[in-house]
Formats: C-alpha cells, sequence, structure tokens
C-alpha cells in the first residue's frame, strides 16, 4: 500500500533494537510525516479527549473510535496522539481516524457546536444514564483526564455517567470511553 517513493531499510538486530522505541518493538518502524486534520463537515459521532494523559489509553481510545467509525477524535492537552505508546496502542488508527488537536477545549466545543454537534460531557456521578438517549447522534462525547476527569464548570450541552452498581470507584477511560463510543454508534 505504500508508494513506490518510500525509502525502506533492512537493518540488523542490534541496531534496530537501539532505533526502536520500546522494549518488545514491533518487527516493523516507520519515519513519517504526521497527518493534519480538521473537523469533518456534518460529523456523527467525535470523542473529545481533554487531558488524557496515559499514552496507552489515548491510543486504545483511538482505536475504540476507529472499531465504530467514528467521524474523529479531538485532542486536547494531554498525551501526544503520535507518541509511540499512544501510536502502538492505537494499532494503526491513528492512521485511520482524523485526529484534531486544539489547545483549549472552549474551542474544541465552539467547532463542535458549529457543526451541530451536541456536546456530551461525562461524570463518574451525574448527568443522564448513557444508555438513555443522551448520547443520540451527532453528537461529541468528552472524556477528562485519568485521575481528575471533566471540570463540571466547563459549558456542555449536556452530561453522561455509567452507571456502576458494584463497588469499584470508577472505570479506567478506555474502558469507559469504549462503552460510550459504542451506545453512540448504535443510537
Amino acid at each position: 500500500r505504500l508508494p513506490a517513493s518510500a525509502e525502506f531499510l533492512l537493518v540488523r538486530d542490534h541496531v534496530f533494537e537501539r532505533l526502536a522505541p520500546s522494549t518488545t518493538p514491533q518487527p516493523m518502524l516507520a519515519v513519517v510525516a504526521r497527518p493534519v486534520a480538521s473537523l469533518p463537515a456534518a460529523p456523527l459521532v467525535v470523542l473529545v479527549l481533554a487531558g488524557v494523559g496515559d499514552p496507552g489509553n489515548l491510543g486504545t481510545l483511538v482505536r475504540a473510535a476507529d472499531a465504530v467509525a467514528a467521524d474523529a477524535v479531538v485532542v486536547v492537552g494531554g498525551a501526544d496522539p503520535w507518541g509511540p505508546k499512544a501510536v502502538r496502542a492505537s494499532a494503526g488508527s491513528v492512521l485511520r481516524v482524523p485526529i484534531v488537536q486544539y489547545d483549549q477545549l472552549n474551542d474544541a466545543v465552539d467547532a463542535l457546536r458549529e457543526a451541530d454537534v451536541t456536546v456530551v460531557g461525562t461524570d463518574v456521578t451525574g448527568g443522564e444514564p448513557f444508555d438513555q438517549g443522551v448520547l443520540d447522534r451527532p453528537v461529541a462525547i468528552v472524556m477528562g483526564s485519568e485521575p481528575h476527569g471533566l471540570d463540571r464548570d466547563v459549558d456542555l450541552d449536556a452530561w453522561a455517567h455509567i452507571a456502576m452498581p458494584g463497588r469499584a470507584e470508577s472505570l479506567n477511560v478506555a474502558m469507559a470511553g469504549t462503552l460510550l463510543l459504542y451506545e453512540a454508534s448504535r443510537s
């Protein structure tokens, strides 16, 4: 699938291991330009990651967005979506899903509203149950950082939560985001 202009280099194992950014690298490395993306004109499902700091969680969420055919993933602060751990966790999905970056969450929310998308924040305890219509499309699901969640002072259209009748305090952000994305894709 690569163009004929792509340059390939074969290197010895010990050289490859020094070039690879992880201790158990895949058998191939690539150096490519970062794709630049913008929000699609009429998105149906967008995932917004505001301050998600763990690159593994970020990559897993990009992969989940790809699995449900989300239109874009918006990243505001947090981990670099193009860092080696995030790219690896995405299993190539960063190359299939538009990754749109903003410096400020308010700017991302404004752009989504201009695209006629309902912007729904997530909270561990408050808001509507996620499976009761709050994620009807077109929707942008906004997830906050792992340790702090999303600031409730952010001006969003609605809030959603995942009921947890068990004793767990919360779900991992990647697990919660996956559940929410699947619900949004069904609605």
